[in-house]
């Protein structure tokens, strides 16, 4: 980094001030290579300017206030945005699409609206047999339990019908 002084002398606070401004562009993983800060006082106008290259680019901005502490300030932040612009660009460069790939691709089918939520509930698992299970289901109709067989070990399912009927469902 090179600053210079034009009818200004750069005093050691104020080339640390421009120096601990630049170190916030650092975040964009850019290299600044040749980059040089121009400090100027004509009247009672503070101007900056400042030159780099940033991957073959040449890149410059300049500012100017009644103070060079704002100036300097104005300065980086006008160059931050053209970092930032240029990494964007960088960054949203993508592939082109080819034209078979444009032909096959189908709009998405359209969002269905959320339904009731489900709850999931994982009882205990009951190790019984199919006459004890059906003293355990509830009388009402439309009642379910859940057990495993216990001569077979297999998960099955007994469901009351009616008052007096009862199904099994297997599920093997």
């Amino acid at each position: 980094m090179k600053i210079t002084g034009r009818h200004l002398v750069v005093t050691a606070a104020l080339r640390a001030h421009v120096e601990s401004r630049f170190e916030r562009l650092v975040r964009y993983d850019l290299k600044l290579s040749h980059l040089e800060v121009i400090l100027s006082v004509s009247k009672l106008q503070h101007a900056a300017e400042v030159v780099c290259t940033v991957q073959g680019r040449r890149i410059q901005a300049k500012s100017s206030t009644s103070e060079m502490y704002a100036t300097i300030d104005q300065l980086v932040d006008r160059l931050d945005v053209q970092l930032r612009k240029l990494k964007e660009r960088q960054v949203d460069h993508k592939a082109p699409i080819k034209k078979s790939a444009r032909k096959i691709l189908r709009p998405a089918p359209p969002k269905e609206k959320p339904g009731p939520e489900i709850e999931v509930v994982r009882p205990a698992r009951i190790v019984l047999t199919v006459k004890e299970a059906t003293r355990r289901l509830d009388p009402l109709p439309g009642s379910l339990l859940v057990f495993t067989e216990r001569s077979s070990g297999k998960l099955q399912i007994l469901q009351r019908v009616d008052r007096d009927q009862v199904v099994l469902i297997d599920l093997s």
